[in-house]
């Protein structure tokens, strides 16, 4: 069973919130008057229930700590369970009716507060600033593994739920920009496809629609141009030469386009690529660290509608506080 698996952190956040909700309107519903003293069962039952939901918080925490999202729900259901269990367990052993109602009343603030807090916090997710941390080394030495940043999501515009549409946009995406991206389903293995598995990506724009994309021995040209790449990582001297796959450059393309590289061996493509033109609506992605990203090069275009946000700024390692460019 996969829930949090598949939503995006405010997803997260607006679902826990709106379990806090459910109980404060239950709540309401077996406790109508305030003033008046809650009786033991109401207790446990609520009590026991707001355990389940410091559990489900506690499993997302874990979770994310441990690098587990795979498992995110299972981790989730399970520390709901035991809280759910150890609070139920105190709630029986309360006996004191002064007690009850001073716990009581502390759960009906936890829980009011938390739906608010919750649903302000997926909102700010949502529209302008996310934390985001560094996954692979892809983007050595700009950003290492590890990095824990903040992400911008309001730069390139705030996305209008179940749309693809975009408002506000303060600026466009220009050429060796940052930025922050939802996995491609092209990007995603079949497993992962399958079990609608989302994942960020953070890689340089190096492409805009319609520009002339190709790789010479590791070296990028844009409109046959060669880029100045100062952020450039190489970990490999090797350069493989490109194999000849399709006959025609049309055949190339269109392959290039439909993600259909991703089936071939890496070092096919890696250093000696294209040339292709970026689609209308797209761009062209690669990661700074050139040997060891998995990027446009192989999934193919990037489409506006996935991109997130910029970098704002590395928040943690302290040592490595800084604007990334």
């Amino acid at each position: 069973m996969l829930i949090f698996e598949t939503m995006p952190m405010e997803g997260k956040l607006v679902l826990i919130g709106f379990i806090c909700l459910l109980w404060s309107i239950l709540d309401k519903i077996l406790n109508p008057k305030k003033d008046k003293p809650v009786s033991k069962i109401k207790f446990v039952l609520l009590h026991t229930f707001l355990g389940w939901i410091a559990g489900i918080i506690i499993g997302l925490i874990l979770s994310t700590f441990t690098e587990r999202i795979d498992i995110q729900t299972k981790y989730s259901l399970v520390c709901g369970i035991i809280c759910a269990i150890v609070l139920f367990i105190y709630a029986m052993l309360i006996k004191d009716q002064q007690k009850i109602t001073k716990i009581f009343n502390s759960d009906r603030e936890w829980a009011e507060t938390g739906w608010v807090s919750l649903f302000a916090a997926a909102v700010i997710m949502y529209c302008f600033i996310q934390a985001f941390k560094i996954p692979t080394g892809s983007m050595r030495k700009t950003l290492i593994e590890g990095d824990h940043l903040f992400v911008n999501k309001f730069i390139y515009g705030i996305k209008i739920p179940f749309t693809q549409k975009k408002i506000f946009k303060i600026k466009k995406v220009n050429r060796q920009d940052i930025i922050i991206f939802s996995c491609p389903p092209k990007a995603l293995s079949t497993e992962e496809q399958e079990k609608k598995i989302q994942k960020d990506f953070i890689k340089r724009c190096i492409g805009l629609p319609g520009d002339k994309i190709e790789i010479k021995n590791k070296v990028v040209y844009v409109n046959d141009t060669p880029l100045q790449e100062p952020y450039l990582n190489f970990e490999d001297e090797t350069i493989y030469q490109t194999q000849k796959i399709y006959n025609t450059s049309e055949e190339y393309q269109r392959a290039w386009e439909q993600g259909r590289f991703t089936e071939l061996p890496a070092i096919f493509i890696r250093d000696n690529f294209g040339p292709v033109v970026v689609p209308p609506g797209t761009y062209f992605v690669l990661g700074d660290n050139r040997d060891r990203s998995f990027d446009s090069r192989f999934w193919g275009p990037l489409e506006e509608k996935y991109i997130k946000g910029a970098p704002l700024i590395v928040y943690w390692p302290p040592k490595r506080i800084r604007i990334p460019h």
